[in-house]
């Protein structure tokens, strides 16, 4: 992939829809237009707004990719092990289950949530895990605002650099595996502090490629459903970014909002066929998430629903609302940006560069 960089008009700062979008969805291997989010933004402004952390390390999922790469991964489990890790346990462990388990722990893995990490070329993400239903008669996903199924949602900037394993045996009995990677992710917005808290932990995790398309992270955390620090593994697959109409470009639009006065902040990342968004008012955080569907009907459904549409894209989440908290659907000119708009006053700002926009085309 090369990067062709072109001097251009700033992209507007608005909050008008348009209707113009793409009415089917298609795998092409077109190149992505990316209006970017300044690399070192996102955890510059975190770092003097948020403070430094003061607790220990959380890991969390999405593999980081290099600069100029756009990627979407889910979370296919998550494994819990003691920590600290008695003395010589095989890291990765889960991937040999059920036929190795030294330490007599649960022989299967699981995945209590629905959980989709956008990553933009510049590697700003947003991360966002939904409870899968636990009760009769509830949705597979939250759409009506049910904050109790919203297990965490953060967005920030990441980066990544290899690393010697670790966790070989100091016997040396076994090869290192090779490709490991250390990711560190800077959380700008995190639904568990509020906006601008100085308490929010490291957010680190090893990681351990398995194939082209899915990677292992190892690492330890505070996991606030059981009350502990616990080592886990989470197993992630990547997902292809379509374009979202026949010969299109495969488009990413990151879009921001700050207001530290109030209390403020928001991250959409939209990528090929989804797009999610986390708005935060101090403590209280409002999310969503949409799905590209060719065969949608366009125009909007009750608000409320499943069936909220918006010519071809589909609202398949919502967290939060309410409370003078409103988030709504916007279409955003060229790149088709299925967005969201906080409230009456605060606006969204779609990331720029000294007034240039880079364009990413296939090599």
């Amino acid at each position: 992939m090369t990067i062709k960089e072109t001097t251009g008009p700033e992209p507007a700062n608005t909050s008008q829809p348009d209707d113009k979008i793409p009415s089917s969805a298609s795998s092409s291997s077109s190149s992505i237009i990316y209006t970017p989010l300044s690399p070192s933004s996102m955890s510059s402004t975190s770092a003097s707004n948020a403070g430094p952390a003061t607790t220990g390390p959380v890991t969390t999922g999405r593999p980081t990719q290099p600069v100029g790469v756009a990627n979407i991964s889910i979370r296919e489990y998550i494994y819990f092990l003691p920590y600290p890790l008695p003395p010589n346990t095989p890291v990765p462990y889960s991937i040999h289950l059920p036929g190795q388990n030294p330490l007599n722990y649960p022989p299967h893995q699981f995945e209590p949530t629905s959980t989709l990490v956008l990553t933009s070329p510049c590697n700003t993400f947003i991360d966002v895990r939904l409870y899968k239903p636990m009760r009769p008669g509830e949705s597979a996903l939250p759409n009506k605002g049910e904050r109790e199924r919203l297990e965490w949602a953060f967005a920030g900037s990441g980066t990544s650099v290899p690393i010697a394993d670790p966790h070989v045996p100091p016997s040396g009995d076994e090869e290192p595996w090779p490709g490991v990677t250390k990711s560190t992710w800077t959380h700008w917005l995190d639904s568990r502090h509020r906006v601008g808290a100085t308490d929010v932990p490291v957010d680190e995790g090893i990681m351990y490629p398995l194939d082209a398309a899915r990677t292992l992270e190892h690492g330890h955390a505070f996991h606030p459903a059981l009350r502990a620090v616990k080592t886990h593994e989470e197993l992630w697959r990547d997902v292809p970014v379509l374009a979202t109409s026949a010969g299109a470009k495969k488009a990413c639009v990151v879009l921001r909002l700050q207001n530290d006065a109030a209390g403020a902040r928001g991250v959409i990342v939209r990528l090929g066929q989804y797009c999610q968004g986390i708005v935060m008012l101090g403590a209280y955080s409002t999310v969503e998430r949409w799905e590209f569907d060719g065969k949608a009907e366009k125009g909007k459904g009750d608000g409320d629903g499943q069936a909220v549409r918006e010519g071809g894209w589909v609202r398949t989440a919502r967290v939060g609302g309410g409370g003078g908290v409103g988030v709504v659907s916007a279409w955003y000119g060229a790149g088709a940006c299925g967005c969201m708009i906080y409230g009456r006053v605060l606006k969204w700002t779609r990331w720029k560069t000294q007034k240039r926009r880079l364009e990413l085309e296939a090599a």
